[in-house]
């Protein structure tokens, strides 16, 4: 399989997007707000009546990236379900939505330990000895929790040091430019989580050189090492797919990478806690071991905890610590939280883990077989993701409104996130979903799809096992 390579523009998947949307950049910004926004800030004509803020605003909504944005907002009011505010929920995932009670499928809280009394037990004790936060940035101190969550960390993934930063996203942006340099190589996968590519542009500017390939192959890979004359390597990439739920050929890349002196950067934030013995991740499942690589952990999603990390060496902490401008001057994670990523890896090291996932896989494969059964196309892999596809815009907004409308709520993938015609549903499964709550969702789904004529597979493909 070939592969594609191109420099990176920040505005680039953007701006593909006026291709699928014929009315941006004809709708009068100004009016626009108006509608959005109400019109108590503007005059008849849709002029700013206000003083303040105001000028920035319309400022920004000029913007030709805003108003394609904000024509999207007017075009899919009501439809596209996001930035929603949950006002209850419960510990089997229901929860209330203006005044209407459904089931979430949208909570990345994968093994339901946000609902654990003992997570809970953790934060409650913390706090009368530490405080709610810290009150400095680490690079001047830390609480001693900090290193016994390093450490649970570290032995919990069988590595000799972990490094905690307050979230995935200050993870990626603060280690990528404190690896790959100036004469340095950044090889970045297209499909890699959107805060690898923020931490990519950083190295970028720092000096190295930035290439980003769409389905990376060992032997893509491998051609474009030797054709570039680098003082050093490194391949940044997702451990799980964040909208499909699958994984790619690590082996093989960490093999061609490492063949050419670099390093495999492996973002798994989605496959933390679910994937691989232990939960160790996509990476160590695929690798047997995290000891050539750097791997980045998520510390909410399965943990639900707060915050991410990176594997690493006590050696490599140092230098991180010395390079890594959100470590020094990002906040910390506040002690609690860490008192809660230690209780977390005890589960993990625990016989009852494996139940714990027990419950989530046996869920994962009552969703996959439901739809097989229907005969849906779908991506999955062995996270709790499965992505429904629709294809279409239009449909994939109107199927997760009337999902909604059931009493299920999924999230709808559109562009960018995924390709322009590649619109999903996408189902996060918890372990702490009811058998109920998955077969009502799968009804739904027969319904919503039949109506809108979303296309069946005569033939489904087969279910990847979780055994």
């Amino acid at each position: 399989m070939s592969c594609l390579v191109f420099f990176y523009s920040p505005y680039e998947t953007l701006w593909l997007g006026t291709t699928c949307m014929a009315t941006a950049g004809q709708i009068s910004v100004r009016k626009l707000m108006q509608r959005l926004m109400g019109g108590s800030r503007y005059d008849s004509n849709g002029s700013s009546t206000g003083e303040g803020l105001n000028p920035l605003v319309e400022r920004l909504s000029d913007h030709k990236v805003t108003r394609l944005a904000l024509s999207f907002l007017e075009a899919n009011d009501g439809r596209h379900l996001k930035d929603i505010g949950l006002e209850d929920m419960t510990d089997d995932r229901r929860a209330t939505y203006g005044g209407q009670s459904f089931w979430n499928f949208g909570s990345d809280s994968f093994l339901g330990l946000d609902r654990d009394p003992r997570v809970h037990a953790a934060i409650q004790d913390a706090l009368p000895e530490w405080g709610s936060h810290n009150g400095a940035s680490r690079a001047f101190s830390s609480p001693r929790l900090t290193d016994e969550a390093e450490a649970k960390l570290a032995q919990w993934l069988g590595v000799t040091d972990t490094f905690i930063f307050p979230s995935v996203t200050l993870t990626n942006i603060g280690v990528l430019p404190a690896i790959a340099g100036k004469g340095d190589v950044l090889v970045v996968d297209r499909e890699s989580h959107d805060s690898v590519h923020q931490g990519a542009r950083l190295a970028a500017a720092g000096g190295a050189r930035l290439e980003e390939v769409i389905t990376p192959t060992a032997k893509c890979v491998s051609d474009l090492l030797q054709r570039i004359d680098a003082k050093a390597a490194v391949m940044a990439i997702d451990g799980v797919y964040s909208m499909s739920g699958k994984s790619p050929h690590l082996v093989d890349l960490d093999a061609t990478v490492r063949g050419h002196g670099g390093i495999l950067y492996v973002d798994d934030a989605h496959g933390t806690g679910v994937v691989g013995p232990q939960g160790r991740g996509a990476a160590y499942q695929a690798l047997g071991s995290l000891s050539n690589i750097l791997m980045v952990g998520s510390l909410s999603k399965a943990f639900s905890c707060l915050g991410g990390f990176v594997t690493c060496t006590p050696d490599l902490k140092t230098i991180l610590k010395i390079r890594s401008s959100t470590f020094i001057f990002g906040g910390p994670v506040p002690p609690p939280y860490l008192a809660a990523i230690c209780a977390v890896c005890d589960i993990f090291m625990s016989p009852e883990y494996e139940m714990i996932l027990k419950s989530l896989r046996e869920r994962i494969q009552r969703v996959r077989l439901g739809l097989d059964a229907l005969g849906l196309a779908y991506h999955c892999g062995d996270a709790a993701i499965v992505s429904v596809v629709v294809g279409d815009i239009e449909k994939t907004f109107d199927a997760g409104k009337k999902l909604f409308e059931r009493g299920f709520y999924v999230q709808s993938a559109t562009y960018p996130a995924v390709p322009i015609n590649g619109g999903l549903l996408r189902i996060q499964v918890n372990a702490n979903h009811s058998y109920d709550a998955i077969d009502g969702l799968l009804n739904a789904l027969d319904d919503v799809t039949r109506e809108l004529r979303i296309s069946r597979q005569s033939k489904p493909d087969s279910v990847t096992s979780l055994t």
